[in-house]
């Protein structure tokens, strides 16, 4: 038997386990449990190798195609450096999927799960990433100027220097985010959660953080000149630390500070 399920040689992976030989003894009884214990290693390595081939071959076939694949399962699929631009991914199953460096531009990825994927050094600038599942995904210096995140889940995502131009937040879950050095110029962050981000050296001009959560977020050595935090929850003194010009309170007042 030389191969079972498509996985070659795995018969004779199961042999190298030792399993035919493990309780070796010359009685039926004893064969037939050893073929029993060889089986049962066969079934594990086949179960491990359906694992790591997660995605479908011939989804990942349609997209390379056709530069389109919606609802498809590409998990842990290899699409670095693609040609992506307006591709319809929306509701494909992307978690885990390298795409670094990968062209995203204007891609429709909404309700898309990209939790764990790699975007990083990627472009995705105009891409809808709506109600997107993007947690713990890793977007270093990825580029995402006016990439909507509306009702996005983000958290524990990694997004260091990455650019956010004009980008749309609402709603989104941002807790745990790492948002380091990452350039959030007239950003929106309507009634977004902010808990525990990380927006150390950050730069929110013109920002807009209405009703959103901002109670334990790091904002030390940010930008802040003209972001609007009317009606957000904040439970830090934004004087400390961080750069103010024309920046709204929550209560309205206007801070010249930094002017």
């Amino acid at each position: 038997m030389n191969s079972v399920g498509g996985f070659p040689n795995l018969y004779s992976q199961c042999n190298s386990l030792g399993a035919s030989n493990y309780f070796c003894g010359e009685s039926d009884d004893c064969q037939n449990f050893s073929l029993s214990a060889g089986y049962s290693a066969l079934f594990v390595l086949w179960w491990i190798y359906s694992v790591s081939v997660a995605y479908n071959t011939e989804d990942l076939k349609r997209l390379k195609a056709t530069g389109s694949c919606p609802r498809c399962d590409l998990s842990a699929a290899t699409l670095d450096e693609l040609q992506l631009f307006r591709s319809n991914l929306s509701g494909a199953n992307l978690s885990g999927a390298n795409l670094s460096r990968t062209n995203l531009i204007a891609a429709d990825l909404s309700r898309a799960d990209l939790s764990g994927a790699i975007l990083s050094g990627a472009n995705l600038s105009g891409a809808d990433l709506s109600s997107a599942n993007l947690s713990t995904a890793e977007l270093l210096e990825t580029e995402l100027t006016l990439v909507d995140f509306s009702g996005a889940k983000l958290e524990r995502a990694s997004l260091e220097k990455a650019n956010l131009l004009k980008a749309k937040l609402p709603n989104a879950d941002l807790s745990w985010v790492s948002f380091r050095g990452a350039n959030l110029t007239l950003a929106d962050f309507y009634k977004s959660d902010l808990w525990q981000a990380d927006l150390w050296g950050a730069t929110l001009w013109g920002a807009t953080f209405w009703n959103a959560d901002l109670r334990t977020a790091k904002l030390r050595g940010s930008n802040l000149d003209g972001a609007n935090f009317e009606g957000a929850k904040l439970s830090i003194d934004l004087a400390e630390g961080t750069i103010l010009c024309d920046t709204i309170l929550p209560d309205g007042h206007i801070i010249r500070s930094g002017c």
